[in-house]
Parts: C-alpha cells; sequence; structure tokens
C-alpha cells in the first residue's frame, strides 16, 4: 500500500533524476543516474577506488565495474593503478569528466533553486532534518 510519504518522496527523485539528466544531456551521452552518482563520487574522494563507489552506493561490484566501464568507454573517467597496490586502480575524470561534473552542478544549483523557490530557509532546513532523521532511521 502506497502511503502519501512514499509517493511524494518517489515523485521528488523521478522528477529530480529527470530534470538532471535533461540539464546535462544524459540520454545522448548514454548516462544513467548511477553513472552521474559515479561521476559525483569520483569527483569528491582523492584516489578514489571502485571499492569507494560500491561502499557509498551500496551496489554490488558488478555493478559498479560495469558502470566504470561505461564511463571509461565514453572518455568521463580514467583510472591508473594505485602506487601503493598494483591491483587496486585510481579513479578519475578525465577532461571530458570534469566539463560534465562543472555542467552537473551548475544544473543541480539550478534545479535547487527552482525546488527551493518559495520556500523561506527555515522550511529547507526542517525539511534537511527531516530527511536525514529518515535515512538514520533506516540504517
Amino acid at each position: 500500500m502506497n502511503t502519501p510519504l512514499s509517493n511524494t518522496l518517489f515523485e521528488l527523485m523521478q522528477n529530480y533524476r529527470v530534470t538532471i539528466r535533461e540539464a546535462i544531456n544524459a540520454g545522448e551521452l548514454g548516462i544513467n543516474a548511477m553513472h552521474v552518482r559515479c561521476i559525483h563520487i569520483i569527483a569528491n574522494i582523492n584516489n578514489c577506488t571502485a571499492n569507494d563507489i560500491v561502499t557509498k552506493t551500496q551496489r554490488d561490484k558488478a555493478q559498479i565495474a560495469r558502470l566504470i566501464k561505461d564511463l571509461i568507454g565514453l572518455d568521463l573517467i580514467d583510472k591508473q593503478a594505485s602506487e601503493h597496490d598494483k591491483r587496486c586502480f585510481i579513479l578519475s575524470l578525465t577532461e571530458e569528466g570534469k566539463v560534465l561534473f562543472d555542467k552537473l552542478l551548475a544544473s543541480e544549483q539550478k534545479i535547487n533553486n527552482q525546488m527551493c523557490k518559495n520556500l523561506n530557509p527555515q522550511q529547507i532546513k526542517d525539511f534537511l532534518n527531516t530527511a536525514q532523521q529518515m535515512i538514520k532511521n533506516m540504517d
């Protein structure tokens, strides 16, 4: 049975994903929300590895390996053997990946502004606190 809360959360997430995909022409690039999430993680973690992405996304290693392969094939990321452990690969954004990430950040800011239009700072703070508590409750 769907509740108003679950319907609202699903609709918010779906609208956000669709809007981001359109803003960065993800369909034309052949990437989806998980590719975008991987790009975010790689951009924000120094010496990022596939295991870092697995941990952050809670997805299986095989799925992350396919996403990484896709992103390498699109020349959005690169992988190099770690200096400390040759069995481990360090992932980084290519120049094309950096351009896409910058476009993604700008699009996210624009979308965040659109979503928060007509909300005061306290409403935004309350929403964020509530959402964080809900996330903790599910862990």
